[in-house]
């Protein structure tokens, strides 16, 4: 049933283009045997064939990350008691295992904040990562920039390596499953590059 639902989205992006790729995307990050790692190439493959511009397709996807995770956090936002409720009485639905929501608390117990930026790039944890956040009473502007931040980050590397493969987009979905812990450490290491790259130049621009 899952693959059935997968070729759907898939479907509707080669039919809809921009529109299918919000409306998977959106699916995506709230329903969590929708791998990103299909959905996202594919879009950067449509694009290649010059259906659609591969910056647009980075930014929609973003946009619908982005407010496909607020359902999840608005709902911890109405309390731990009320969450756990909705997590016994629909989870199974939506294919949410109590031991991934668990493992999901204790990563932001221990990372606090920042892993709402850094559970982006998870799998499973990406998908889950807006309850302990709502749960937590985050503020909601800093759980707005740490996920369009996230997602912009998985969103891009995903979608763009599916429209620079072009026809060999599937492999992308493979690597991220084979490689999936060093390809998130490469992940964090190129954006902790950059935000010190960036803190530096401000550095030398201050001593001058």
């Amino acid at each position: 049933m899952i693959t059935i639902f997968i070729d759907w989205l898939v479907d509707i992006i080669t039919r809809f283009g921009y529109t299918g790729v919000f409306i998977s995307v959106f699916i995506e990050s709230f329903f969590a045997p929708i791998p990103s790692e299909i959905i996202l190439p594919f879009s950067g493959f449509v694009a290649s064939l010059g259906h659609m511009n591969i910056y647009v397709v980075i930014v929609v996807a973003t946009v619908a990350a982005y407010l496909g995770s607020l359902p999840f956090y608005l709902i911890g936002r109405l309390g731990e008691d009320f969450f756990v409720k909705f997590l016994n009485r629909y989870g199974k639905y939506l294919f949410i295992e109590k031991s991934h929501v668990d493992n999901t608390f204790k990563l932001f117990e221990k990372r606090g904040n920042s892993i709402v930026f850094l559970g982006r790039l998870i799998p499973i944890v990406r998908t889950l990562i807006s309850f302990p956040a709502g749960v937590s009473k985050m503020h909601f502007g800093i759980f707005s920039i740490y996920t369009l931040l996230g997602s912009l980050v998985w969103n891009s590397v995903l979608a763009y390596t599916g429209y620079v493969l072009g026809g060999s987009w599937e492999v992308v979905g493979q690597w991220v499953s084979k490689y999936e812990d060093a390809i998130l450490v490469l992940l964090i290491a190129v954006v902790v590059l950059y935000i010190g790259r960036g803190i530096y130049k401000r550095l030398r621009k201050g001593t001058k």
